[in-house]
């Protein structure tokens, strides 16, 4: 199977994983030294490792729980390299709403996420 449809699987995995809440989809998308940031309107940063991500997301419930519907798809992936991608993903966790930049490498032939940065593009009411 061609890297762009390894990825592609693998961001399908990634938007179900955000529906759910499932720690060990990011256990397995995630590096574990992945850093997490996102620049917000009002010019506050916010940083996490992954660990603080995993916390946020094991005290949240999740949006299959709150009983909103799977959301999201690939904009974009660039693959620069035969161990390196970048993949934008439109997707959610509602009721809030993202714009994801993924930086994905490949290490002993499995594609993961190196680092996200992603912007919080509406939040539902």
């Amino acid at each position: 199977m061609a890297d762009i449809a390894k990825i592609e699987i693998m961001m399908q995995d990634y938007i179900n994983g955000l529906h759910t809440g499932d720690q060990a989809a990011i256990d397995a998308q995630f590096l574990p030294e992945c850093d997490l940031c996102c620049a917000n309107e009002d010019g506050s940063y916010i940083h996490m490792t992954l660990q603080q991500y995993k916390d946020l997301v094991a005290g949240r419930k999740s949006p299959k729980e709150l009983g909103y519907p799977v959301y999201g798809h690939v904009v974009h992936i660039d693959q620069s390299g035969p161990n390196t991608a970048f993949v934008k993903v439109d997707c959610a966790v509602q009721p809030k709403y993202f714009i994801d930049y993924l930086s994905l490498v490949k290490t002993n032939g499995v594609w993961k996420i190196a680092s996200k940065v992603y912007y919080v593009k509406k939040y539902q009411e």
